[in-house]
Parts: structure tokens; C-alpha cells; sequence
């Protein structure tokens, strides 16, 4: 298992300007996830993400503390590592008609190749 934070790099810029203990990084790519014991992966849209979490937009209502799994597809996106994390919805909050953006906390991430 490798840290996501060493994956991340966290020298950036906004390294600096954010408090937190492993900064945001903002971004937009896939993301699939799946939620429970389900095996039916679904798309998402990545918005940020940090060591220890993710922030995704998704076109369902997901309910808090449910575990969830998420594929990073980062494609040309050299921010964001393609990695397999598992954890657990904190936060879904609907946001406009369209879609919900869910906030996650990971305690388990492997990289992918």
C-alpha cells in the first residue's frame, strides 16, 4: 500500500496557502465509485481531492457513512494519481438538479498502473 500523500506531491504552491494537514489538490477528472458490497462501478466527476479524502460529484444521492470504493481515471491529468481507495461517505449534498457533491474520507488507497 503506498501513501496517497506520497503519490499526491505535495510540494505545490497551494501547499502553502492551505491549512490543512495534506492540501487539496483541485481538479476535475473521472471517477469511478461503488458503494456497499456492490460490484456495479459508477461514473463520477472528480473536484478535489487530498490524502486522506475526495470530493466527486455524482448524479445519485449517496447517504452518509455508507463505505464507498473510487477508481481514479485520471487520463492526461498528471495531477491526479490513478489510484484504488476504499472508505466512507461524510457528506452528499445536492447541488442543483443535476447532480449531488459527496465528500469522502479514505483509510485505504493503493496506487494503479
Amino acid at each position: 500500500m503506498v501513501n496517497l500523500a506520497t503519490l499526491l506531491g505535495i510540494a505545490m504552491d497551494k501547499a502553502n496557502k492551505d491549512k490543512r494537514v495534506f492540501p487539496r489538490i483541485d481538479t476535475e477528472c473521472p471517477v469511478l465509485y461503488s458503494v456497499g458490497s456492490s460490484k456495479k462501478w459508477q461514473v463520477a466527476i472528480l473536484s478535489n481531492m487530498s490524502a486522506t479524502g475526495l470530493l466527486m460529484q455524482t448524479k445519485e444521492q449517496l447517504s452518509d457513512d455508507v463505505a464507498i470504493s473510487v477508481m481514479t481515471k485520471p487520463g492526461t491529468n498528471r495531477l491526479v494519481p490513478q489510484i484504488l481507495g476504499k472508505g466512507v461517505v461524510t457528506r452528499c449534498v445536492k447541488k442543483g438538479e443535476e447532480h449531488f457533491d459527496v465528500s469522502c474520507k479514505l483509510h485505504e488507497v493503493k496506487a494503479q498502473k
